[in-house]
């Protein structure tokens, strides 16, 4: 793709909004925010990863497609697949936290409810 065709276009970004393509270097991407007077370096083309999207449904197809093959060429694929990976991980270690601690709070009401039930004496009482 001629990089050349991404100078002055509309580009959303997820955090500061629309922006405008000023300056496209081999490996980089200048984009002005003028809403947030900000003016922000992106590398391209991991910057269309999920940051950066186009305005004109055309090129953002285009780009699409060379971010495909970066995420091949570069491994991405494999580290979003590790990623889930481990949120998945993750998310059944705690999962099985919070029933061993759910197991032991029954057991403690278990035993609160038992003692209880024979009055507490036969606990306190010294022979």
């Amino acid at each position: 793709m001629d990089l050349e065709k991404l100078v002055n276009q509309t580009v959303i970004h997820k955090s500061y909004g629309k922006g405008i393509i000023h300056n496209v270097g081999e490996k980089y991407l200048e984009v002005d925010f003028a809403e947030k007077g900000k003016v922000s370096k992106f590398p391209y083309p991991s910057c269309f990863n999920g940051f950066l999207s186009l305005k004109d449904c055309d090129l953002q197809t285009e780009i699409t497609a060379e971010v495909e093959v970066w995420k091949r060429e570069s491994g991405a694929m494999q580290k979003e697949e590790l990623r889930r990976r481990y949120e998945k991980t993750m998310q059944g270690m705690e999962a099985r936290r919070l029933a061993a601690e759910d197991k032991k709070l029954k057991a403690a009401q278990r035993a609160m409810e038992r003692r209880s039930a024979y009055g507490n004496t036969n606990f306190n009482k010294k022979k």
